[in-house]
């Protein structure tokens, strides 16, 4: 009985939190033929499996990035946040700077393209724009995604979503993520209403939307994830297996189960 229920490698959710990716990553590299799997029934389940010694392997000689914490753009003791715009008023004409990276020390770029610690920064007069207020966690499922090109200048327009996102979510709702081989960075935000009215913010929102829906209201811009429901009616005695099957993989929930068994797995 042991043998039968003793898995065969490591799943593709183990071999996410090895690697410190998503199980959907994981599939990727598993489908790309960069990462060595078989299939094998287990539990009642056919899933893929890797070899502990094909998951070294591709360690050693893959670039895979870790999951970035919110660290990474969010610096919380001196309240600023990655691409955060910074003003200098004065009578003849506003400044602006922008935070380029929130690592100590924290630097920020000037409009002149100059590269400086935030210290001298607010030594030479310049504030934040908008104060970064923490927002509850949006409980609604699903993300909005976002692909913004790198750029050093101060003033790009497609900065100005960030300020927005900041303003609207703070940190607590938003998610970034580097790629650098693509001299970009990934925004994922929760589902929001914008209370903004301008046709160019939908614009500048719609010419970098990877995933997600836009749609404008009379109260705004309402961003909304594409994630949809599917909903599925078994009986009594299945949804029990069911239940059962997802406390032995360690799911939440029967739901939590289902989507696994979609990505992951073909259900006999």
């Amino acid at each position: 009985m042991q043998e039968e229920l003793k898995k065969p490698g490591l799943t593709t959710k183990e071999v996410a939190q090895k690697l410190d990716i998503s199980v959907t990553t994981v599939n990727k590299y598993i489908r790309q033929e960069l990462l060595p799997a078989f299939q094998e029934e287990y539990r009642g389940i056919n899933c893929y499996f890797v070899n502990e010694e094909d998951l070294d392997l591709f360690k050693r000689t893959h670039e895979v990035g870790r999951k970035p914490s919110k660290r990474h753009f969010s610096h919380i003791e001196q309240n600023v946040a990655l691409f955060q715009l910074f003003v200098k008023k004065s009578e003849e004409k506003e400044q602006f700077a922008r935070i380029i990276s929130v690592e100590d020390p924290i630097m920020a770029v000037t409009e002149q393209h100059e590269e400086v610690t935030l210290e001298e920064l607010l030594h030479r007069g310049f504030e934040a724009a908008y104060e970064i207020e923490s927002k509850k966690t949006i409980t609604k499922e699903g993300y909005a995604t976002f692909a913004f090109k790198q750029t050093a200048y101060a003033k790009s327009q497609l900065y100005k979503l960030m300020d927005l996102f900041y303003q609207y979510l703070s940190p607590t709702n938003i998610r970034i993520t580097p790629q650098e081989e693509k001299e970009q960075f990934i925004v994922e935000i929760k589902p929001v209403l914008l209370t903004e009215s301008a046709q160019e913010i939908v614009e500048l929102l719609e010419s970098v939307l990877v995933s997600g829906k836009i749609n404008k209201r009379s109260r705004g811009i309402y961003i909304d994830s594409d994630l949809e429901v599917v909903r599925v009616k078994v009986s009594s005695e299945l949804k029990q297996e069911l239940q059962q099957k997802a406390k032995e993989l360690g799911k939440k929930n029967v739901e939590e189960l289902l989507l696994y068994a979609v990505q992951n797995c073909e259900i006999d």
